[in-house]
């Protein structure tokens, strides 16, 4: 009599529903770990967000900077206060943020301004008026939401109830390199800090150098008041003027002062609207929004103080931070 062996299940099936399965698993951890924590990574998903989250974790912000990376690269809030120390007593004791960041654009100074303009204590805001920021495009959590009277848009909208699927952004290397600055140092930062280097040293409480013979005549702006508009425009750049001035008029109905300031810009710096197209657009926007408006595009300044043609490097940092603090004790009376 012949014996038979019972067939043993493939261990390649096996295999496979094992992984399957650790797979299944692993997703809904993961889809768990982000409805509890969901703020965290949210905030880790797009730079901007990253930046007004680390804001929000500052127990005290006096003052506030936004635009593109040449705010975040040009500004230190630290050497503002320490400019307020030294030279307009007044002022003692404010503390402040850069919420600027690399691509910001008027349609994210737009979306910002709802969660910044409730910031309790917040003094005066000053924005950023540049070519790259009225022209950047949207930014990617602003815009229109998927059209549910398609089968496609109701997928999409469905798929967006998954946090997975909502925040997957947050998973890629790049923001997920933003979770040590929202976990760890946001405390610490003033917001230019964008490598790990600089972030750690700011943790371990290295301060910054101010500038050596600072000239605050060399530094001082142009500044267009409010009275300074009245010529036409093109129907673009009107319509800009207005959403710049839209922007403004959110913070000044909750009592915050707004300024305009376009940072400075190298001579070898070419094309560079700010020094000649914009002027007219810059008279309109103090016209239309009744800030003023600080023009410091056209300065003439040494190389030394830009690491690019269009992005202050250290020195520059310093002086022009300096010179952003003389201005805000000039309009708020040093109080």
């Amino acid at each position: 009599m012949s014996i038979v062996a019972a067939p043993t299940a493939n261990p390649y099936r096996r295999r496979l529903a094992a992984f399957v399965a650790g797979l299944a698993v692993l997703l809904v951890a993961l889809e768990l770990a982000v409805r509890r924590w969901e703020p965290l990574f949210e905030a880790a998903s797009h730079r901007a967000l990253t930046k007004v989250a680390m804001c929000e974790r500052h127990e005290r912000v006096d003052f506030l900077f936004l635009g593109t990376s040449r705010t975040q690269d040009g500004v230190s809030p630290a050497l503002v206060s320490r400019a307020f120390e030294e030279r307009h007593p007044g002022l003692s004791g404010l503390r402040g943020f850069n919420a600027a960041f690399t691509s910001s654009s008027l349609d994210a100074l737009e979306a910002l301004a709802g969660r910044l303009l409730s910031r309790p204590g917040l003094r005066i805001v000053v924005l950023e008026l540049s070519d790259p920021q009225r022209v950047n495009p949207a930014t990617p959590w602003t815009g229109a939401p998927p059209d549910t009277r398609t089968l496609e848009g109701r997928l999409a909208e469905t798929a967006r109830e998954i946090r997975l699927v909502r925040h997957r952004s947050a998973f890629l290397s790049d923001n997920l390199a933003r979770l040590p600055a929202l976990l760890l140092f946001a405390p610490a930062l003033g917001g230019w800090e964008v490598k790990g280097g600089e972030q750690i040293g700011a943790w371990l409480g290295r301060r910054e150098k101010p500038p050596v013979d600072f000239d605050a005549d060399r530094w001082r702006p142009a500044v267009l008041a409010p009275g300074d508009g009245g010529k036409a425009l093109s129907e673009e750049d009107s319509k800009t003027a207005d959403r710049f001035a839209s922007v403004a008029r959110k913070y000044r109905e909750r009592g915050i002062p707004v300024v305009f300031a376009s940072p400075p810009l190298s001579a070898e710096w070419s094309p560079a609207p700010e020094r000649d197209s914009m002027k007219p657009l810059f008279a309109e926007i103090a016209a239309r929004s009744g800030c003023e408006v600080w023009d410091f595009s056209s300065l003439p300044l040494d190389r030394r103080f830009f690491r690019n043609p269009s992005h202050l490097g250290t020195e520059g940092r310093a002086h022009y931070s300096y010179a952003l603090a003389a201005e805000i004790a000039r309009v708020t009376g040093g109080r």
